[in-house]
């Protein structure tokens, strides 16, 4: 029988396991492939404690990262067929999980990736990617002479933020805590960088922008280092908070947002993915993007399957990564 991951009890990477489970059948409008890679995310943790977006019942496969190739169709699937390269997109998942060595998805959350990446990089295409779209294609509409602040840069969401203010023309300017990784930031699109630790985010920021401010600020830390950035704002400045790195709650910036006319938004890609319209937009674009090579996601590295505990401590130590983790099922792979 095929082996998946499961979660058996709300205590983080200590409550899954492998488990041994029988190969289902999709029912109708469900799409069944055999998963070549599977990606991790921050948000696991959180579902893996309970204190996620949506809960489930356990024991539950987890995950909504993966890529490989179809086997089968349940009854009126239209859009795949057996054989097709696929990934699968975010959704609230609850009964389905991707993380093992199959997976069956509803088609409406089912995307072909573009021939030209791997199996590890179509899985790390469709969350980060459509998150940033949605943020500044979307809703902020980002153009050429925006600055854009993208905290914790070397994180693969943050990656993903940067490859999609690029590609709308904004100048990106990155945060990172040390020296360590600068010049790699640099060379993979970052214009500026900041060093928390040794310089003022507010006062680069204004320097660097020669007092116009950012037009977007992209924040996977929230907490106590919103009030770093304070004085970043730039007229109408949309600030995205989609995580919570910080660990403490956010103090809005009442006064200095009210001056810039700005908005904070809690922000999720859940927001907007469920809309038919917003999803085939976005996929799209993150499609064509990725196939004209003008976005690529960035792998940091590649674990076997019966290495998932240690997959999950490198991802929660957080030191030292430039991109997304993967675990391949089929094989082993440094």
């Amino acid at each position: 029988m095929p082996k998946v991951l499961r979660l058996h009890e709300y205590k983080g990477p200590d409550g899954l396991q492998i488990d041994e489970v029988p190969l289902t059948e999709p029912q109708d409008n469900e799409v069944r492939f055999k998963v070549e890679a599977f990606a991790l995310n921050y948000g696991d943790f959180e579902l893996m404690e309970n204190e996620y977006m949506f809960s489930m019942d356990l024991p539950s496969r987890i995950g909504d990262e993966a890529a490989g190739v179809v086997d089968a169709v349940g009854p009126n699937v239209t859009k795949f067929k057996i054989g097709d390269r696929v990934s699968s997109m975010p959704w609230m998942n609850e009964g389905y999980g991707v993380n093992g060595e199959f997976a069956i998805v509803p088609e409406t959350f089912l995307a072909r990736y573009p021939e030209n990446l791997t199996p590890a990089e179509g899985c790390a295409l469709w969350v980060s990617y459509l998150t940033a779209y949605y943020a500044m294609a979307q809703i902020s509409q980002v153009k050429s002479g925006d600055y854009v602040l993208i905290t914790a840069a070397v994180a693969a969401a943050s990656m993903a933020a940067m490859d999609m203010a690029n590609l709308l023309g904004a100048t990106v300017i990155g945060t990172k805590r040390t020296q360590q990784d600068k010049d790699w930031l640099l060379e993979q699109g970052a214009a500026h960088v900041i060093i928390t630790n040794d310089e003022d985010v507010s006062e680069r920021v204004q320097e660097i922008t020669g007092g116009k401010g950012c037009r977007v600020i992209y924040d996977a830390i929230g907490g106590h280092f919103v009030q770093r950035y304070v004085g970043a704002m730039g007229k109408g400045c949309d600030i995205y908070l989609y995580g919570g790195m910080d660990g403490r709650p956010t103090i809005l910036p009442e006064i200095e947002m009210t001056q810039a006319g700005a908005v904070l938004r809690p922000f999720t890609v859940y927001n907007h993915i469920y809309d038919s319209e917003q999803r085939s937009r976005g996929v799209k674009f993150v499609y064509d993007a990725a196939k004209s090579g003008k976005i690529k996601p960035r792998i940091d590295r590649i674990f076997a399957f019966e290495d998932f505990r240690e997959a999950f401590a490198y991802q929660l130590a957080g030191k030292g990564r430039r991109g997304k983790i993967i675990i391949t099922p089929a094989q082993a792979v440094n």
